[in-house]
């Protein structure tokens, strides 16, 4: 096919901004059929950059029916020069180009359509983990069990927003404009971040977020108001079923040297920020299963050598089981 047209140069034409030297570089370049397929290929890609939310159906296709009432109308000459006449089959491309914005129109309207087209969606099944790079350098580990959508082509110049349901890491990468980074969790959660790590845990049950470095902000709404929390290295905020939230540190940690032993001082801590802990410490992959089980809460101190030895003295006293599944272990109930 013949590619002597630049894309930019088209984009110019759709968008009404193009010289008369463009213009008619363009209708020159659409007269050949080699072309029609890059065409429509183009219009898509310049369609989904223009868009704004969900589009206005008739004022596109206003916009559309002005623009190619504009194209009909012959080009400002000297007055001596004899008006220029386009040959009839110039435009024989309109009525694809009427037919695939109409077309686009129309299945933006409906919405799951709509996500198709303008967002990627990452999903990971049982016992499955995935990392991810995001356009912007950001690196992502999506846990079992979860999904991420992130815009299709690239993100907006003002905010970077992805949607996370179930459990991810987050490294985010800091851009010099300090371009703002969010994670959306529901209409009701969301966390800001500019470059730092974290851990985000969104399921049915419960909400947790953990702040490994930098600085992040908590954006979430109650039945009454908009509020905001702002979480420091080494905290963690949950947000429970019922709306209401809590932050706090970690469960505290020591180390016992003497003993080649680690302390675990656990006060009302929940089996899924044990197991991160575990994670932190001992570089082992623990998952839970069970998203009310995620939220169980026990006391207690704990003094373990390794994972293993720790995860024994968890299970017997919460009546719980490790079942394995490749490099991560899964804990369920007994």
């Amino acid at each position: 096919m013949n590619h002597s047209l630049s894309k930019q140069n088209l984009f110019a034409y759709l968008a009404g901004q193009a010289t008369p030297l463009e213009r008619q570089l363009v209708e020159e370049w659409l007269k050949n059929p080699a072309n029609t397929e890059t065409f429509h290929t183009w219009l898509l890609e310049w369609e989904m950059r223009s868009l704004q939310f969900i589009p206005d159906q008739e004022a596109a296709f206003d916009k559309l029916t002005k623009r190619l009432e504009q194209a009909d109308a012959p080009e400002p000459v000297e007055p001596a020069a004899p008006t220029r006449q386009l040959p009839v089959q110039v435009w024989g491309w309109k009525p694809y180009l009427v037919a695939a914005t109409v077309l686009l129109a129309l299945s933006l309207a409906f919405s799951p359509v709509r996500n198709k087209l303008l967002y990627q969606t990452y999903q990971t099944v049982s016992g499955q983990m995935q990392a991810i790079r995001l356009d912007d350098g950001t690196d992502v580990t999506l846990k079992p069990n979860s999904s991420l959508r992130v815009p299709r082509f690239g993100f907006q110049r003002d905010i970077r927003q992805v949607t996370l349901t179930g459990e991810g890491r987050f490294s985010v990468t800091h851009k010099p404009d300090h371009q703002r980074f969010v994670v959306k969790t529901s209409d009701q959660f969301q966390v800001e971040v500019l470059g730092t790590e974290f851990t985000v845990y969104a399921r049915k049950q419960g909400t947790n977020v953990v702040l490994d470095r930098g600085k992040i902000r908590i954006d979430y709404k109650t039945a009454t108001q908009k509020k905001q929390v702002v979480m420091k290295p080494g905290e963690m905020v949950t947000l429970s079923e019922q709306g209401t939230i809590q932050l706090r540190k970690l469960a505290p940690v020591k180390s016992l040297i003497a003993q080649k032993e680690t302390l675990f001082l656990f006060r009302n801590t929940s089996l899924w920020e044990a197991c991160y802990l575990i994670g932190e410490h001992f570089g082992l992959k623990v998952e839970i299963t069970d998203d009310s089980l995620a939220h169980r809460t026990f006391s207690g101190n704990f003094r373990a050598r390794s994972a293993n030895e720790l995860l024994d003295l968890l299970t017997a006293t919460s009546n719980l089981r490790i079942d394995s599944t490749g490099n991560t272990l899964l804990l369920k109930e007994n």
